[in-house]
């Protein structure tokens, strides 16, 4: 199991890599393995302007 750690990258207003068209608030986030102790990064999108707090509660706590 993996646990979130912290916000490593944060934009509120950035073109998406897949749609250059489209824009998107994008956060990168690190999650630790519990049993290994290395690090993950896992990225997350949502619909541009939203804010750095509800990036929070878009990414899990916990990934398996």
């Amino acid at each position: 199991m993996k646990v979130r750690n912290k916000l490593e990258k944060f934009e509120d207003n950035k073109r998406d890599t897949n749609d250059r068209r489209k824009k998107i608030a994008w956060a990168v986030f690190s999650y630790i393995d519990t049993n290994t102790g290395h690090e993950f990064r896992k990225s997350f999108t949502a619909k541009v302007g939203t804010p750095e707090s509800e990036m929070w509660n878009i990414a899990p706590k916990t990934i398996d």
